[in-house]
Formats: C-alpha cells, structure tokens, sequence
C-alpha cells in the first residue's frame, strides 16, 4: 500500500467515525458523551491532523528520494 492509500484509508476512516459520532448526539446527550468527546475524541481528531500532515511530509520525502536515488 502506498503512503497515499494509506493516508487516504485513514481520512476516510476518521470521516466515517465522526459522521457517526455526529450522528449519536441526538441520542446521547450526558455528562459521560461530554466525557468521552474531551478524554477521547476532541484528542484523536486533533492528533490525527497531525498524523495526516506527517504522513503527507513523508510523501514528499519518498519521492524526492526516490526521483534523486533512482
């Protein structure tokens, strides 16, 4: 899998997670969503932005690599 599909799956993932964590909060509106949105959700959203920005910065990496190296 390249770095490119990979990053893709991962976005793709996290999009899918917060529709659905979007979703739940017409059903789950207590003290433990708020809970779990601070200690666990709001943490991964912010974490994988920058997982996504490495992941892009590797990319290029790569293929400048690759184009010098041969």
């Amino acid at each position: 899998m390249s770095m490119g599909a990979g990053r893709y799956q991962l976005a793709n993932a996290f999009k899918s997670l917060k529709a659905e964590w979007n979703a739940s909060q017409g059903s789950w509106r207590d003290i433990v969503r708020k809970e779990f949105a601070e200690q666990h959700f709001e943490p991964l959203e912010i974490r994988l932005v920058g997982v996504l920005t490495a992941m892009d910065r590797l990319d290029l990496a790569l293929t400048k690599m690759k184009n010098e190296c041969g």
